[in-house]
């Protein structure tokens, strides 16, 4: 049997730790392990998730989790000693951590944790149980500045576990007044470990969880996205998706010091991850309010943020941005380098400083919508393209409400090749779209003719419908009409709105696509059996390869955007075409539509047979429109 340790400490009560360590130690003489921390759910994704917890004991932990009588994922549990003398708890303690793979998104598991083969059997008959991220609908509790052990910390907890929720996120200063292992344990997880039995917490650290040893007890409790992270960053700042929302959260106490300093990467990271991301919704969460007023509107962390991160998430259109620091609640009018802007246009500041911990006054400031110094959690739920927000008080009062549904926003080259990603377009070729808040999920389309609707999003040129091969948040592939040419106008249209850019069609755009190979990206050279000329598969002087490209403009013979080309009789270019290799130009054996694909044509020559070994440049000409530059291998 397992028996479970209450709260190490009170707050302003560290001396009871002592007292309590010799509870634990008489409970040992009669139990087989004794738990410290109960478990909580960590970095669930769509196919993994960590179960954690603490023991006095050493053992061996698993985690055995079902979603169906017929499926079972187990894990075996990494322990890490912790040591009286780096806690300052006054005993040793095991913390253990089973990471769990292979799992489905969007399914619910149960699960079972055991020390040496004996299951761990949790109070108040609560389970472990969690649900990993998929598709569709979703909710999530943010809230801050909690962890001081108070009764209106506590009263939310209470009333956060009356929420059903996918996650919760944390805007930092989780343990008063030091973040010490102690005060972790007492105002952290003890008070919350129903929740995290069941909802993983994403936290991002404020000043006082840096207060210990630069933040060790908060990074040695948890499991958090490393994913392009620096290793020496892990835990300080990360991302990760939950159905359509990029979640990112960043460290405003210790990284943007360093980052800002050039001494660190975090705000180098932050622009290469939010240019990553295809997600409609992009949510970045931090400790240090840029906008918020009250006692701690002048910090220099805040002025450092305004400078530093606000101007990135103006380029890459976040819509919402939540705080801690200043312990209210506070909303901003939709800004943009500072300034209000009309909705949809600018991103909402949420400061979510409400969570426990004294109040502190709001001041009147053009930049707030809406403030008031109130305990609370804040809840969003997501369907789709829009997002509702509202600020709960434990007596289930409703503080504020709004609700975002952002207008698409096309980038400054809106619509470029889909192949060179050049602004140089062609009849009857494949073209991307860049911007924010464009589809609301990431969709392919399987089959054709290509729909001109997909998720609610529809493109139109000169008010032309155009087929969809591809959308999400931040891409939209499409077809060009073969009868289209001259100066247009493209526009994207959504269930927020639509946008607007003028294109230019072109005769010819030639351009050779690349595909995606062992972790990088060659250019499509085809050997006569459909495989890629590659270093390691070179092509042969002589041999007959092909290239795939696109905006080689008009054919011999009929065929809609959005249609596959036939292959009998197949559709071959109107104007002429050159193969350059080197300094040798040929004109190719066959030049047309690929068979069976859209928008895709088939360059097919003969590599000269006096040509030396090694890299030779390739590009596709049209008079004088050369296409991007390929490197052709030749054994």
């Amino acid at each position: 049997m397992i028996v479970v340790v209450p709260a190490l400490i009170a707050w302003r009560a560290v001396p009871r730790v002592a007292a309590l360590a010799t509870a634990v130690a008489a409970a040992t003489a009669s139990w087989a392990a004794t738990l410290v921390r109960k478990p909580y759910v960590q970095n669930v994704r769509g196919d993994r998730a960590a179960i954690l917890w603490t023991t006095l004991e050493t053992g061996q932990g698993a985690v055995e989790c079902s979603a169906d009588p017929n499926t079972r994922i187990q894990a075996t549990a990494v322990s890490r000693e912790f040591k009286a003398a780096e806690t300052g708890i006054g005993f040793v303690y095991y913390q253990h951590q089973a990471d769990l793979s292979g799992l489905r998104p969007g399914v619910e598991y149960r699960c079972r944790v055991k020390a040496d083969g004996q299951e761990l059997f949790l109070p108040e008959n609560a389970e472990l149980t969690f649900r990993t991220a998929g598709p569709g609908p979703s909710a999530f509790l943010v809230f801050g500045d909690s962890g001081t052990g108070s009764q209106e910390q506590q009263r939310l907890a209470r009333r956060m576990e009356e929420e059903s929720a996918s996650l919760a996120m944390h805007t930092g200063d989780i343990a008063y007044p030091d973040g010490s292992y102690a005060e972790q344990q007492a105002f952290y997880f003890d008070v919350y470990w129903r929740l995290m039995l069941r909802m993983p917490f994403f936290p991002s650290p404020g000043n006082h969880d840096f207060h210990t040893r630069a933040g060790e007890p908060y990074l040695a409790a948890h499991s958090l996205p490393t994913e392009n992270v620096p290793a020496a960053d892990h835990g300080r700042y990360y991302s990760f998706d939950w159905g359509n929302v990029h979640f990112v959260s960043l460290d405003t106490t210790i990284s943007l010091g360093a980052a800002a300093a050039g001494m660190g990467e975090m705000l180098k990271w932050l622009e290469s991850d939010l240019g990553r991301s295809r997600a409609f919704w992009r949510v970045v969460y931090f400790h240090h309010a840029p906008y918020a007023s009250g006692p701690h509107e002048t910090d220099p962390a805040g002025k450092m943020v305004r400078e530093h991160i606000a101007p990135i998430l103006d380029r890459h259109g976040v819509p919402l941005v939540f705080n801690g620091h200043e312990h209210s609640y506070q909303r901003t009018h939709p800004l943009r380098a500072g300034q209000p802007v009309q909705p949809g246009s600018g991103t909402v500041y949420v400061t979510t400083g409400g969570g426990g911990a004294a109040l502190y006054p709001v001041f009147p400031r053009p930049a707030v919508a809406f403030g008031q110094p109130a305990h609370h959690f804040v809840r969003a739920e997501v369907d789709g393209s829009r997002m509702t927000v509202r600020a709960l008080a434990a007596d289930r009062r409703e503080i504020d409400r709004f609700t975002l549904s952002p207008p698409p926003r096309l980038a400054d080259e809106a619509a470029v090749n889909a192949a060179s990603f050049t602004p140089a377009l062609a009849p009857g070729g494949l073209v991307a779209i860049f911007g924010q808040h464009l589809a609301s999920e990431e969709i392919a389309s399987a089959t054709t003719p290509f729909p001109v609707t997909l998720d609610g999003v529809s493109v139109e040129l000169n008010g032309r419908p155009l087929p969809l091969l591809y959308v999400s948040g931040s891409q939209i592939n499409t077809q060009l009409p073969f009868d289209v040419q001259g100066t247009a106008t493209l526009r994207v249209i959504t269930r927020n709105g639509a946008a607007s850019a003028l294109v230019t069609v072109d005769e010819v755009a030639p351009a050779i696509f690349s595909a995606p190979l062992d972790g990088g990206l060659i250019p499509v050279i085809l050997h006569g059996n459909g495989t890629f000329v590659t270093a390691q598969a070179p092509a042969a002087a002589g041999e007959r390869v092909s290239v795939h490209v696109t905006g080689l403009g008009q054919v011999n013979g009929f065929i809609s955007e959005g249609r596959a080309a036939p292959g009998d009789p197949s559709l071959s270019v109107r104007v002429p075409i050159e193969v350059e290799i080197g300094a040798d130009v040929r004109a190719p054996a066959v030049a047309g539509l690929l068979p069976g694909s859209v928008g895709v044509y088939r360059v097919e020559f003969a590599i000269p047979a006096n040509v030396s070994g090694g890299s030779h440049p390739l590009r596709i000409r049209v008079g004088a429109a050369a296409s991007n530059t390929a490197m052709l291998t030749i054994r």
